[in-house]
């Protein structure tokens, strides 16, 4: 897995080069808000979306600023590792790399 993050703000639909596009997005509940994200891939289908701190989906996916997750399109053959940060200005900050599915553990009976 690459060390080398790529930064991109922005507000509304954040291009990731080489995957697709990511709108992250808060309402008004409670103190803070809550956080949310829609991903799709560059082929126009909604993005698989893995992390621990991950909820909802398949469309639209609850989140944690500042914590990484998995993005992939359905084969797995293209993923990321995310982190989406909040910026000054309502902008969002998004750190994103190569990364590799998460695959289940299996050990010896």
């Amino acid at each position: 897995m690459s060390d080398d993050w790529k930064r991109i703000n922005g507000t509304g639909w954040i291009p990731l080069e080489g995957f697709g596009r990511i709108n992250p997005r808060r309402d008004n509940e409670g103190d803070a808000g809550r956080t949310h994200f829609t991903a799709m891939t560059d082929n126009g289908e909604y993005a698989r979306v893995l992390g621990d701190c991950i909820t909802g989906g398949p469309e639209t996916w609850s989140y944690e600023l500042d914590q990484p997750f998995y993005l992939s399109d359905s084969t797995g053959e293209t993923c990321l590792e995310v982190e989406i940060s909040l910026l000054v200005g309502g902008k969002y900050g998004i750190r994103f790399r190569p990364g590799q599915w998460p695959q289940a553990s299996g050990g010896a009976w």
